[in-house]
């Protein structure tokens, strides 16, 4: 069934919310992007955020969701390359961003749905990887390279490496895994 007008306007709506939420979030962090600051930015509102938004951790999903699927479609003009340069490109795309992986990480164990979109990032970026890794190890230690290679990545990603410490650690990630 088309869409109508009114369904449009509420789309586009909620794509401003969402710009102007990422925008504050991004240069006055979580706590400084406060609901009435985000409702001005958007020309909407406090009251009305709340008609597209339960809640702020909800918004902040939704602008993470956001720059989630701009990474996975990106990821594709890279994904012919060697694991390692996928990995610094990751990181490298990660880092304009670094202040929202932080505040996902400190929100993580005070908002389940923060917590929930975590664990979802972390499976759908290890899936990008996992096919290209031949390790021959079980399911857990499998798991349990994955974390080591993810956390080695948010490493790098939030203590801001260098171009060449970020290359070298991605290519000793990958001889780990090649060595199991």
């Amino acid at each position: 069934m088309p869409r109508n007008r009114h369904d449009e306007s509420r789309q586009a709506k909620r794509d401003a919310i969402v710009a102007a939420a990422s925008s504050l979030f991004l240069s006055a962090g979580y706590d400084g992007a406060s609901m009435g600051k985000i409702a001005a930015a958007a020309g909407v509102t406090p009251t009305t955020l709340y008609w597209y938004f339960g809640d702020k951790d909800e918004l902040f999903v939704a602008v993470a969701d956001l720059y989630l699927e701009v990474l996975l479609q990106q990821h594709e003009t890279v994904a012919h390359q060697s694991l390692a340069q996928q990995f610094v490109w990751l990181v490298d795309n990660l880092r304009p961003v670094r202040h929202l992986v932080a505040t996902v990480h400190a929100r993580v164990a005070r908002s389940p749905r923060i917590a929930e979109w975590h664990s979802d990032f972390h499976r759908q970026v290890e899936a990008l990887f996992e096919e290209q890794l031949t390790i021959q190890v079980s399911g857990a230690q499998r798991d349990a390279e994955a974390a080591v290679v993810t956390f080695a990545i948010e490493g790098a990603v939030t203590h801001d490496l260098d171009a060449g410490a970020t290359a070298d650690l991605c290519h000793s990630l990958v001889q780990r895994l090649a060595a199991l």
